[in-house]
Order: structure tokens, then sequence, then C-alpha cells
């Protein structure tokens, strides 16, 4: 029987408000963002054309390369604990017999994900914190000479920073490696045990190369993740001190909202966005799997 039209037309009638709002806040949003790079849109200001100055400015201001250092320095070791961490929990979980203990322990990793990421970044900045945390257990044990003012030590702040949510065990990448466990054929560990392989050949020649899909999964989110978010430093330090712990996405927002300068804000935004769909792009190439 022929449908109507208007029953053809139904299912894109349900979804055309999605796509409008897509439309208005996400792609008109970045197509203003790709003409306000080569401007100098500034607050209460009227732009001008300003061609590609602002990515010759961004490429020679020591801050943005400041901050790019710091940018990957925290990107190479985010992705290194999202991937290894999580795996390793996942790992010892999957050796665990005992069914109730195995809830239990699983239980106590995914538990965490019910705290929002701002309480653990202030909790850790109360640890940094120069008269409490770390500094009073230094103190107890009679090594007060080690005790600084963390966040406010340039040569310290960043590795802080990074240090910051040990044991880097997140609940949403031990579950994604913990599911992909699971997905390992049962006879194929069988056949493995039978042959007398180890619990680390196990590990080495069946589990890592059938979680190859799921690494990747998590090496994406992670990197995006780690370049496109600056909430962390923010709360902690605010790129300080100095610029010892600026990251690319804090100064572009600290010099859209801070400085006005929307148009120079733009450039930066481009630049990390073209960056990080480069690596992703590249990264997805270096780890694709075999069918």
């Amino acid at each position: 029987m022929k449908r109507s039209l208007f029953s053809r037309i139904l299912p894109y009638l349900f979804i055309a408000p999605t796509f409008v709002l897509m439309a208005i806040f996400s792609y008109y949003a970045i197509g203003k963002t790709v003409l306000d790079s080569f401007t100098d849109s500034a607050f209460g200001m009227k732009s001008h054309w300003l061609g590609l100055d602002n990515y010759v400015r961004a490429f020679h201001d020591d801050m943005f390369v400041t901050a790019f250092r710091n940018q990957l320095i925290i990107t190479v070791t985010t992705v290194f604990n999202s991937i290894f961490f999580p795996l390793v929990a996942a790992e010892l979980l999957f050796f665990v017999r005992s069914e109730r203990v195995g809830k239990i322990v699983k239980m106590a990793f995914v538990i965490p994900m019910l705290v929002p990421g701002l309480v653990v970044t202030l909790m850790w900045k109360y640890l940094y914190n120069p008269n409490f945390g770390f500094n009073t257990l230094l103190r107890a044990l009679d090594l007060s000479g080690l005790t600084r003012n963390w966040l406010n030590d340039s040569s310290v702040a960043l590795i802080c920073v990074i240090l910051t949510g040990f044991p880097f065990i997140s609940g949403m990448y031990f579950l994604i490696l913990h599911n992909g466990l699971n997905m390992v054929s049962g006879e194929l560990y069988e056949a493995a045990i039978i042959d007398g392989a180890t619990s680390m050949q196990v590990v080495r020649y069946i589990h890592v190369p059938n979680l190859k899909p799921y690494v990747k999964t998590i090496f994406t989110l992670s990197l995006i993740g780690s370049l496109s978010g600056f909430g962390q430093i923010y709360a902690m330090t605010g790129g300080g001190p100095g610029y010892a712990t600026m990251i690319p996405s804090l100064l572009m927002y600290k010099v859209a909202f801070g400085d006005g300068q929307f148009g120079y804000a733009s450039a930066l935004g481009m630049v990390i966005m073209l960056v990080i769909v480069v690596l992703t792009v590249v990264s997805r190439k270096l780890l694709k799997t075999e069918e």
C-alpha cells in the first residue's frame, strides 16, 4: 500500500528539532568562530578583517607556545594513565575467581563515578594546600624539608596537576576494558590454560590483541578530552604560577572572556580544533586494527 506524503515525511519532522538546535548551537557557532578568527573582533568594538594575522600572532606568542608544551606533557600522561591503570585493574578483576569478591571489587571501581569531577579536583587542591594535606603528613613524618607550596611552585605545579586523580582508574574506561575482557571467547581462554599458558601469557597473547578496539576507543576519548578540557587546571591553578600550568584551551578562554579579544581567541580555538582533528585521525590510522 502506497504511503501518503505525510507518513513519509513524519520521521523527518520528529528529528527536525534536533537538527535545528545543532545548526544553531553547534554549526553556526563553529562557522562564526572561523569567520571571527580572521578579524579583530573584540567586546564592544566593530570588527575589521585581518586575514591570517591572528594565526601569525598565535605562533609568535610565547605564552601560546608554552601552553602547547604543557599540553603535550599533560596529554601524553593522561592518555597513558587512561589506558594503563584501568587495564591493570580490569585484568586483576578478570583473574579473581570468587564471583562475590569480583562484584565487590567492580563496585569499588565504579562508585567513584558518582562523585563529580570538580569535587575530586577540589579535594586534591586541598591536599596540595601548604597548610594542610600532604605537608601535614610530611611534617608528621619529620620530613619538613620536603614541604612546599605545591601549586604555587612553578617547578612542581605541572607535576601536581598531572598527579591529580591518582590512581587514575576511570570508572568508565575500566568498564569498557572489563567488558572487552568478558567478550573474549571462553573456549580460547580455556584452551590456553590447558596448553599450560601462564596468566602473563594469557594477558599478552590473548587479552591485549583482543582489546585493541577498546583501547583505540579509550585512546581517542582521552586524547580529545585532554586537549579540549581545562576545568581541572582552571579550578586548581588558573594556569599559574605564571604560565607554568597554562594550556591552550584555558588561554583561549582567558583571551576571550578576560581580555575580550574574541578574534584572537577564535584563532586559538581553530588551532586547537585542527590539532585535535589531526591527532585523532592520525591516531586512528596508527591504531587501526585488522578485521
